[in-house]
């Protein structure tokens, strides 16, 4: 009678010799490992932190404790959004949606920025940053200015204007002597677009509330300037503007250096 056990046990063996059963085995091997390991990738953990954060939330939202019935709803809508956030990531959706990518990116980097220390710039500080960003500030100057006209085509016109700027200089008001004033806030470009480069460049470097003589190719002149503005601003004027940008440019460099860290241990393919 054959020995049907031997048979058996000899069969068992070669089995066991098998490549295909050394995979499956080894196979079977690595996912318990990870199941011991990481867990049921499908078991999501609801932790007493996770709890007391949707109370907080609630509170801020509220103003006022959830019920335990409220919070039970809030725990509610935290597993299906648990659930639907987990299931987009095992169907890789997070890596074919282009909005996804952008806002996971963009944490990584406001988390970058986060261990920048928040502290005031000292005034050097302040100042560097203005002196070597001052495009970002500063503005064309502009001249208030009052210019009264005597058209060349007067005859009379030089001696009618020498008698204006005498009553002026007299302290007579200009509104009292007959002839119109006419007032503007321009830039020096505007300006010379208006008289001619040569009276825009005397009305630059004109002396503040003093009548001056000029002229253009039409008319003599005599031009006021009341105020002029513009220009680059003081530290102390856009101190609050100045810190925000510094700040921010301070994160900013924090970024570029987390990506420039991780770009390093990265390698691109390109495929013909």
């Amino acid at each position: 009678m054959p020995d049907i056990s031997g048979n058996t046990m000899g069969s068992f063996a070669r089995l066991l010799r098998e490549p295909v059963i050394h995979f499956l085995f080894i196979g079977a091997l690595l996912f318990l490992g990870h199941r011991l390991v990481a867990g049921d990738p499908r078991e999501i953990v609801v932790s007493t932190g996770l709890k007391a954060d949707l109370e907080r939330q609630f509170r801020d939202n509220m103003g006022r404790a959830p019920t335990a019935a409220e919070l039970a709803e809030a725990l509610d809508g935290w597993k299906r959004d648990e659930v639907l956030y987990r299931e987009a990531l095992r169907e890789g959706l997070d890596r074919q949606d282009a909005t996804v990518r952008v806002a996971l990116a963009e944490k990584l980097r406001t988390r970058a920025a986060q261990p920048v220390a928040a502290r005031e710039p000292t005034d050097a500080e302040l100042d560097a940053w203005l002196a070597s960003h001052r495009s970002k500030y500063e503005t064309p100057l502009r001249y208030d200015f009052e210019v009264v006209t005597f058209p060349r085509s007067d005859p009379a016109a030089e001696e009618q204007r020498s008698t204006y700027r005498r009553a002026l200089a007299d302290g007579a008001d200009p509104r009292t002597l007959g002839r119109p004033i006419v007032g503007g806030n321009l830039t020096r470009d505007s300006l010379a677009d208006k008289f001619g480069p040569a009276v825009s460049e005397s009305i630059g470097s004109s002396p503040l509330a003093t009548w001056q003589p000029l002229e253009t190719q039409d008319s003599l002149l005599l031009v006021r300037v009341n105020q002029v503005s513009g220009g680059l601003p003081t530290r102390e004027a856009i101190r609050a503007i100045l810190t925000t940008d510094w700040a921010a440019a301070r994160k900013k460099e924090a970024v570029d250096e987390f990506v420039k860290s991780l770009l390093a241990q990265y390698r691109f393919k390109e495929n013909p």
